[in-house]
């Protein structure tokens, strides 16, 4: 694939994929594990991937899963995320939260705080 040039890989923390798309390295529980940030029309999402499995874990960043890798890092990217998503007011759309949908996210004092839910549509487009 890489020889093909189906391929681009990247090195550091950040890499920009368009004017929409954002790649950030989120590592501490999967290796090699990024981040996807999208900037759309005055709107932002943030695809969590790895970094988060339980509601819980937004209002308590500092609780690894017994999967990471590395948790101190996994806790900085988690803390990281969730600043992210609360200073941009952006879509947090978790990988591990089931059914629930993406999540908005607040801050309450020194912790976040799931604001509200943005369901995830079940039907099929006509």
């Amino acid at each position: 694939m890489h020889a093909a040039g189906q391929l681009r890989l990247w090195d550091g923390e950040r890499h920009r994929i368009d004017g929409n798309l954002t790649l950030e390295l989120a590592a501490g529980h999967t290796p090699g594990s990024a981040v996807v940030s999208l900037e759309s029309m005055g709107e932002s999402a943030v695809f969590a991937g790895d970094l988060l499995h339980s509601p819980l874990q937004v209002s308590h960043p500092e609780m690894d899963s017994c999967f990471c890798e590395d948790p101190a890092a996994a806790r900085a990217g988690r803390e990281r995320l969730l600043q992210q998503a609360a200073d941009r007011r952006a879509l947090l759309l978790p990988a591990h939260f089931g059914t629930s949908g993406a999540a908005r996210v607040g801050r309450d004092g020194d912790r976040f705080t799931i604001t509200g839910w943005a369901a995830f549509s079940s039907g099929t487009a006509a």
